[in-house]
């Protein structure tokens, strides 16, 4: 570092040296904090930029001599820029995407949601129910498996899972119209 005028300027090491990166974030953040601030309106956000704003000057310190201040608040003003149109760019995304959901009737019914909650809990319910190789064997059919990784993973023959799938799927229906019939004396 070289000192003309009482302007520092910053010849360009790999790094700067801890005293001199110390005394220029104590004489810098200040001012680069508030500038960061009147352009974001976030304290916790002009702090967040403040920071990445010292710490490019730590891992990328200018290649030439410069007045280290100036540098630093260009590099602030950039990232605050570039903080704002993030910002809009993401406020009109989620509108365009809210816009979409009400246009196209994307949105889910709530009286839906609460109906398919209620059958994956009366499912799960039934599935408790039952022995756990008829478990397996409706689960892996219903996640696409075929007989043949069905029969190996639950270790039956090939040719028995069809009457196994079968037996599993009667006792499901008889323990779900089960539940149906209590939930509708009550």
């Amino acid at each position: 570092m070289v000192i003309v005028n009482k302007v520092k300027l910053f010849t360009s090491p790999a790094r700067l040296d801890d005293g001199v990166f110390e005394s220029t974030f104590y004489e810098h953040y200040p001012r680069v904090y508030a500038v960061l601030f009147r352009l974001v309106g976030d304290p916790y956000e002009a702090d967040d930029l403040a920071a990445e704003t010292f710490w490019r000057l730590w891992e990328r310190p200018p290649h030439q001599d410069e007045n280290l201040g100036g540098w630093l608040y260009r590099v602030a003003t950039h990232m605050g820029y570039n903080a704002l149109r993030s910002k809009r760019r993401r406020a009109r995304y989620e509108e365009e995407a809210g816009k979409d959901a009400l246009d196209h009737g994307s949105l889910p019914d709530p009286a839906d949601t609460v109906e398919q909650a209620d059958a994956r809990r009366r499912v799960r319910d039934v599935l408790r129910k039952m022995p756990l190789r008829d478990v397996q064997i409706l689960v892996l059919r219903h996640s696409g498996f075929s007989y043949k990784e069905i029969a190996d993973a639950v270790g039956v023959a090939a040719t028995s899972v069809g009457a196994l799938l079968s037996r599993a799927e009667d006792r499901f229906e008889a323990l779900y119209q089960q539940g149906e019939k209590d939930a509708s004396k009550r």
